[in-house]
Formats: C-alpha cells, sequence, structure tokens
C-alpha cells in the first residue's frame, strides 16, 4: 500500500493554520513531500471566507474586532466558516493520483467518505449531503472546500466538536431566513456538533485524540493508504511563516484579493 504522510498539528492561529495549508500544496507540487493528510485545530477562533467571496458581505467586521476574531480569505472555495471547537482536516494529493477525481462533485463524494465511516464508529447516522457536507439527523456536522492549483489538489473541512451557534451568527452574516430556519430548528439552518449528540465529555484533550486517530484511520482505509505520521519540514514551517506574513495577514488579500498570492495560489 503507498505510503501517505500524516501531520496531526497542535491548535493555531488562523492566519498561520492557512499559510500552512498552502505551504503543504506547494511542497507536493514541488514533489518535495508524499500525498499528506494534516488534522488541525483553531486557537484562539477565527473565520475564514472563501477565495471567491466578498469580505463586507459575510461577516460582521467591527463584531469580529471587537470578539478578537481574525477574519482570513481561504485560497479554496465555498462560504465563510467560523473556526472554534472543531478538528480541521486537510488532504492534499498530486492531481495525478487515482484519488484526485476529476469530477468535482465525485471527488467530494470520496474525500468526505472517511468523515462520514468516522462518525459512524461513534454510533451515529452521518451522511454525505452533496456537495461538500455531512449530516445527520438532518443537521449539518462537517462541511469541506477544494481548489487544485499547481498540480495538486487540496480539500480541506471541518469537523464541529462544539458549536457556539449563538456568537457564530453574531459574526457571520448570515440571511434573515437562514438566522430565522436555525433558531427554529429547520433543516435548511441547523447546525449540530459531537458534544450536542455525544454529550460534553468530547470537549477533553482524550476524546479529542480519539478522533484524530479514528478519522485518520478512517483515511487511510477509504483512500487504500498507509500513514506515516510526521511533522511539517523546516523548510515548509519556513515557508508558512513566510506566506503567514506575506498573504494572509495582508488586508489587501483578506479584503479583497487586491494582491496576487506570490506563493503558488495565484489564479481564479
Amino acid at each position: 500500500m503507498e505510503e501517505w504522510r500524516l501531520i496531526i498539528d497542535r491548535p493555531g492561529r488562523g492566519t498561520y493554520n492557512m499559510a500552512v495549508d498552502l505551504s503543504i500544496l506547494n511542497s507536493l507540487a514541488r514533489q518535495a513531500c508524499p500525498p499528506t493528510l494534516r488534522l488541525y485545530s483553531w486557537y484562539p477562533p477565527a473565520i475564514t471566507i472563501g477565495y471567491f467571496q466578498r469580505l463586507e458581505e459575510e461577516v460582521r467586521i467591527n463584531k469580529c474586532r471587537a470578539a478578537g476574531v481574525d477574519v482570513i480569505r481561504r485560497v479554496t472555495g465555498g462560504g465563510a466558516v467560523f473556526h472554534d471547537r472543531e478538528l480541521t482536516y486537510s488532504v492534499f494529493i498530486p492531481l495525478s493520483h487515482s484519488l484526485a477525481l476529476p469530477s468535482i462533485r465525485e471527488s467530494y463524494g470520496l474525500l468526505c467518505s472517511p468523515i462520514v465511516e468516522c462518525l459512524k464508529s461513534y454510533g451515529l447516522n452521518a451522511h454525505f449531503s452533496p456537495v461538500n457536507d455531512v449530516l445527520t439527523g438532518g443537521a449539518k456536522l462537517s462541511g469541506s472546500a477544494q481548489t487544485r492549483r499547481n498540480g495538486v489538489l487540496l480539500q480541506h473541512g471541518t469537523l464541529l466538536v462544539g458549536a457556539d451557534t449563538e456568537l457564530m451568527f453574531s459574526l457571520l452574516n448570515v440571511s434573515k431566513e437562514k438566522s430565522v430556519a436555525a433558531a427554529e430548528g429547520s433543516p435548511e439552518g441547523r447546525v449540530t456538533s459531537l458534544s450536542a449528540l455525544l454529550g460534553e465529555l468530547v470537549l477533553d484533550g482524550e476524546f479529542q485524540t480519539d478522533l484524530s486517530m479514528r478519522l485518520a484511520n478512517a483515511f487511510a482505509e477509504g483512500l487504500g493508504c498507509v500513514f506515516v505520521q510526521a511533522e511539517l519540514s523546516e523548510a515548509e514551517r519556513r515557508e508558512a511563516l513566510e506566506i503567514e506574513e506575506g498573504l494572509f495577514k495582508r488586508e489587501e488579500w483578506n479584503r479583497d484579493r487586491s494582491i496576487r498570492p506570490a506563493f503558488g495560489a495565484a489564479g481564479d
């Protein structure tokens, strides 16, 4: 079986987390690393917006500043996401690989299936909901986003461990219809979390370690690979810090992407 790299990272700030993902993408593009699965979390909480979104339309900027919540533009598409108590995954695959399916819809289905299997191992009735969500009991528990650049597929997404929906909806510019739907518990607006489904014990460190390993095992089985646990290379770490300062910390990028990334993320 093919050996892939598994990175289980410590919690990181939002700008650094996004920079690390781009650094790994670049590393794989240079064939300096194998296909990789990275698992990580966020501290302090942050919001990411999709590559094509307008910041002012998606978040309440002043409320985010008052709450100390950074807003960062991703290199992947999709919608705005509040990252707090969650496990985030990123998977990196060369586009030449058989697992990099040409159909975006089918690709999401393949790469989200390990999340479904991981949740099923906890007794949850989870299923994939196209285009890029995983639901249980009609509520969203995981969402993903994808980009294909420099010969590499990057898909990353969330698995909600705990969800402060009141804070989330106060920071995001959610439509009135969606806010009402969420408040009324209708399927269109429902978001749930592992703590809501399995109890508050999921918030302790031991459970989150177990969750990381179950998710990694599900990816290994679903993708037919063997993981070798490792850390970022020193070159990847250095590049991530450069990308963080040169891109994800810059207002020109986060507000309206008026600068073009100089780190392998250029292009729409």
